[in-house]
């Protein structure tokens, strides 16, 4: 069995135009016209197969394709369908269409899977209306929802108005959590959003673990002066401290980590903020990450060794503030395993690679048994309408997932 790939292209497409405008910029941002049009048009290609979409509490779409034992857990595959601002036309939606292309091949062999699949399309995995995303994995998963009614989008409006014109309740989110033992594996093709597979010209990656992230907020404090009339030698400048700091980040990385080990500062405010007044405090924000959480905690303790001692030697204090942790989160290996023998048997040539992004399947990693298959971004390029992936990439990683899943419905409980 082999996917239609024309099929999946025109697809890709079609959604594409759902958040399109006329100036190229295209946001399906999560709960918007654009994001109901865009889940409008993938069940109907469901409907049109015979198969009757649902949408669960937290506004998952799910479609269930059954199998020839009924009361065995469910094979999961999926993604999601909004977008960042000006996003691109694969991340999430590749694993969404791949799904239902999975789907439509096994129809169309009048193929039965031993166990039911199940395609999701998760609700708000990019956050960026309320700050914060995941949503639907989150709720699927049982995890922490983290929402309120009362939260409020980018435009003022509360979540629980938002949320209720898309026919869910905020209240029962919660109620979309399913059972560990429901699940026999949830499995996500993605664009990997890096530049590894694209400059090695490898078609798959096969997702080792979600890199684990540790955020910290950093305030030093200096002294405010006029910065006509105070010499250099006498400031007590924050945000000089700051920028020694800054600079001094990618050596720490580089010792203490490995290629795909990373560090940002990717926020920064100054006090009192004048043209004409030296920084009497400055506050910036540190971001690590790694699969390895020893490497993690390690960084960050030799990031804090260095601002202290850049501090006591510009006469200045500093504060270093844990904001959030996540932990790395492993793939499971005997998914892992099946996604192995699967490309294998294609022929295709393959990397095990970790992902530094989040995704749906970091929350899915807590709950069920969990596998990711990434294929190339041209030029490590996403989040950005100029996201590009080959149709020939496209087609090896439809076709990955398909033999994964049949990998998968052999495995005993």
């Amino acid at each position: 069995m082999r996917i239609n790939l024309e099929r999946v292209l025109s697809r890709l497409e079609e959604l594409y135009q759902c958040g399109l405008l006329e100036d190229g910029n295209h946001t399906r941002m999560a709960f918007s016209p654009e994001d109901l049009k865009g889940r409008e048009v993938f069940q109907n290609y469901f409907r049109k197969l015979g198969l009757d979409p649902r949408i669960d509490e937290a506004g998952n779409n799910i479609v269930r394709l059954e199998g020839r034992n009924p009361d065995l857990p469910v094979i999961m595959t999926g993604s999601h369908l909004d977008t960042v601002p000006d996003g691109g036309r694969y991340d999430g939606a590749l694993g969404c269409i791949g799904g239902l292309e999975v789907c439509e091949t096994l129809v169309e062999n009048h193929y039965q899977l031993n166990h039911p699949l199940e395609v999701i399309v998760f609700t708000d995995e990019e956050g960026f209306r309320f700050g914060n995303g995941l949503l639907g994995s989150s709720a699927i998963a049982g995890g922490k929802l983290g929402i309120s009614e009362n939260d409020t989008d980018l435009y003022g409006e509360k979540r629980s108005e938002v949320m209720k014109k898309c026919g869910i309740s905020v209240m029962d989110a919660y109620k979309a959590k399913r059972d560990k033992d429901s699940v026999h594996c949830f499995m996500e093709l993605h664009i990997e959003q890096g530049a590894s597979l694209y400059r090695n010209q490898t078609s798959i990656g096969i997702v080792s673990s979600i890199a684990g992230v540790l955020r910290y907020e950093v305030t030093i404090e200096g002294e405010a002066n006029h910065a006509g009339s105070t010499v250099m030698d006498e400031r007590k400048d924050a945000l000089a401290a700051a920028a020694k700091f800054i600079a001094k980040l990618p050596n720490i990385i580089k010792s203490c980590g490995n290629h795909y080990t990373v560090g940002t500062v990717g926020t920064i405010k100054v006090t009192p903020n004048s043209v004409n007044v030296v920084p009497g405090s400055c506050t910036f924000q540190l971001e690590v990450r790694d699969q390895d959480e020893k490497v993690i905690k390690n960084i960050c303790n030799q990031a804090k060794e260095h601002i202290e001692q850049i501090c006591r030697e510009m006469g200045e204090t500093c504060t270093f503030t844990k904001i959030s942790y996540h932990e790395p989160a492993p793939m499971a290996g005997w998914v892992k395993d099946a996604i192995e023998c699967a490309v294998r048997k294609l022929g295709i040539q393959y990397e095990i690679v970790p992902s530094g992004a989040f995704h749906d399947s970091l929350i899915m990693t807590a709950a069920f048994p969990t596998g990711m298959i990434f294929v190339p971004s041209v030029d490590g390029i996403s989040h950005s309408r100029y996201e590009k992936t080959l149709d020939k990439d496209i087609e090896q990683g439809c076709n990955a997932l398909l033999q994964t899943i049949l990998e998968v419905d052999d495995v005993a409980e």
